[in-house]
């Protein structure tokens, strides 16, 4: 059981994360106050998209994914007896699966909508926190 609260700390983990700016000119020249609004004007922006129809039909198949790998996971759980842990790491295994196979995940998306954003504006983007 302590597999599958790993996996969610995972899976719901990147939503809260935020960009790392490189200190180039952009920064240098705004002040971290005006790049941090810049940052949340960014993800309030593909937060804007992934509600939009394209967004959605990413964010489905990575879903779809999950249900299917769920589905193998629980069959291996019952032929193994370890039914919760083969479910969960089902599910996290069909989420990749299902991003893979249709598309990015929303996380994923979401991260390269702000790069773009942010890159847009003169900014660069070291990683995500």
């Amino acid at each position: 059981m302590k597999n599958s609260w790993l996996v969610l700390l995972l899976l719901f983990g990147a939503c809260a994360s935020k960009p790392t700016l490189y200190p180039n000119e952009k920064l240098k020249e705004v002040g971290k106050e005006a790049a941090k609004k810049d940052v949340d004007k960014c993800i309030a922006d593909a937060d804007a998209y992934l509600e939009s129809s394209e967004g959605k039909k990413i964010a489905k198949s990575a879903g779809a994914g999950a249900a299917i790998g769920a589905t193998i996971g629980a069959i291996g759980g019952a032929l193994t007896g370890d039914f919760g842990g083969s479910l969960v790491r089902g599910a996290a295994i069909g989420t990749g699966a299902g991003a893979v196979g249709g598309a990015l995940s929303p996380d994923e998306l979401k991260q390269r909508y702000v790069n773009q954003c942010l890159a847009d504006q003169g900014y660069r983007v070291l990683g995500w926190d």
